[in-house]
């Protein structure tokens, strides 16, 4: 076997290859960081006109808190179990609820402004849910002023009855030491 000089495979071996693999690397991350900032760009857009709704509402500003999280993908949550991302790619909105049997897909568009009229719906269900948690039981609530008719009626007959038994009892008693 002939062996190869170390100046030709400086030259036109390993060492153009290895260069033309570390510049297509390079161009590859550029472009997974170009992807992410955009996905994060179009997230932000969403959150900026979430929040314009979020603090216009009382309701809204004490139940959600939104949240842009980096990462890939990038997420915006809108609370603990809901948030979007920008997939299967950069140009379309995934809504995804994360529930005991997995992650849900909502709603996927392309569209902001059909995303943003989702995410309403979806705060004015979750504002009302929560109301009804917060509020009192219904049994709770009817709880009655005084005491029904039938109530008082069988009080009366119940005390007429236990005071002629008394009364019976006593006269029987008194009967028996015969005066």
């Amino acid at each position: 076997m002939a062996k190869a000089s170390p100046s030709m495979i400086e030259t036109g071996g390993l060492k153009d290859a290895l260069r033309q693999a570390r510049l297509a690397e390079a161009a590859h991350f550029d472009a997974v960081l170009a992807l992410r900032d955009a996905k994060s760009i179009r997230l932000q857009i969403l959150k900026d006109d979430l929040a314009v709704i979020v603090a216009a509402s009382p309701e809204a500003r004490e139940t959600f808190d939104l949240a842009l999280a980096p990462g890939e993908p990038p997420r915006l949550w809108i609370d603990l179990v809901t948030s979007v991302i920008m997939e299967p790619d950069p140009r379309t909105y995934r809504l995804v609820q994360d529930s005991q049997s997995g992650r849900d897909v909502l709603l996927e568009t392309g569209e902001r402004a059909e995303m943003l009229e989702r995410l309403k719906l979806l705060m004015a269900h979750r504002i009302i849910a929560r109301e009804r948690q917060m509020a009192p039981p219904a049994s709770a609530m009817a709880v009655p002023a005084g005491y029904s008719l039938a109530a008082l009626c069988l009080a009366a007959l119940g005390g007429f009855a236990a005071a002629s038994i008394i009364a019976l009892g006593l006269f029987i008693y008194l009967k028996s030491f015969r005066f």
